[in-house]
């Protein structure tokens, strides 16, 4: 039988808390853990107790308190840029290929995707190929076909089933994109062909000269991106997250992503793929959020002390 933990009381959840952060009126932390639950609350307070070095003493619970809400705060604001950054993608992609290819329906063709994404390795290549054929392309096609057959769900897509203008047409890339899933998306770019994949950067991004590593590093943004919006969909703790690993610029300086897995690096990801003109907005609502916590994010290590130097000096894509 396995090893399960006993569930704890709230009061006894509000005793627990004290390993983290210092308190003597128990009201306060009751309520909180009413709301957030003890599990949720105690990874915070095992974060500022890691910190106990730099802020020289245990936390208070106010600092708790704090630190919880600039959490969700700052999920807001970055969950806004990578829907502006998904939007943007989606829109690349679709417009981008269905031009090239004179299709729009060119996600449908398995003549479309490398399945095995040009991997040189066998094993790796075998593996490749399994996934795209067993799992991904599978997919694809129930999507489409579930968006057009489930009349419930999908009242709105009538003119594409039996009785509708369109009902002997499969659904173009842009109507399916409305629907389909950033991960989805993200997953069919990786295994598209080699001069799509650059196309729609030449589409996204206005330049001309973009080779296969270019392809290779958008493949690690667009994932960051995809991990990021689905922790603050889920309202997941960005507090010293950790993630996959994304790949630099080449023209980028190696010193602006002090690290390759951590929050600076999604917010990294996120400005190479949103609208220029959001880059600057979304430091500024960094910043003004940082400047109106009570609590000393960067003394914290939540993002790199000159996070706003780096920043500026990433460069476009």
């Amino acid at each position: 039988m396995a090893n399960t933990e006993p569930p704890i009381t709230l009061e006894e959840q509000v005793i627990q808390m004290k390993k983290y952060v210092s308190f003597r009126q128990r009201k306060k932390m009751r309520d909180f853990l009413n709301y957030a639950g003890y599990f949720r609350a105690s990874r915070y307070g095992k974060y500022l107790l890691s910190r106990v070095e730099v802020t020289g003493a245990k936390s208070k619970q106010d600092i708790l308190f704090a630190l919880y809400k600039f959490d969700v705060e700052l999920r807001r604001i970055l969950s806004f840029y990578c829907n502006r950054a998904e939007v943007r993608f989606k829109s690349a992609l679709s417009n981008a290929c269905s031009i090239k290819l004179n299709n729009g329906t060119f996600y449908l063709d398995k003549q479309s995707y490398t399945p095995s994404q040009g991997e040189k390795d066998a094993k790796k290549r075998k593996q490749n190929i399994a996934f795209f054929n067993n799992h991904l392309y599978k997919d694809i096609l129930d999507k489409e076909e579930k968006l057009r057959k489930d009349v419930r769900k999908y009242p709105e897509l009538k003119e594409y089933r039996k009785g509708g203008n369109r009902q002997k047409n499969k659904l173009p890339v842009w109507v399916a994109f409305s629907y389909f899933e950033l991960g989805t998306v993200t997953m069919m770019y990786n295994y598209l062909r080699g001069d799509l994949r650059k196309a729609i950067l030449v589409y996204a991004f206005g330049k001309t000269n973009y080779a296969k590593r270019d392809t290779e590093v958008m493949d690690t943004w667009l994932d960051a991106v995809r991990n990021l919006r689905n922790y603050c969909a889920h309202n997941s703790m960005l507090v010293g997250m950790t993630s996959s690993v994304v790949l630099m610029d080449s023209n980028d300086d190696a010193t602006l992503l002090p690290a390759d897995n951590d929050l600076f690096s999604r917010i990294y990801a996120l400005k190479k793929l949103i609208p220029i003109d959001d880059t600057n907005n979304m430091k500024k609502d960094i910043k003004k959020l940082i400047n109106r916590t009570s609590v000393d994010i960067l003394l914290l290590g939540i993002l790199p002390r000159n996070w706003e130097d780096i920043y500026d000096k990433i460069v476009e894509f």
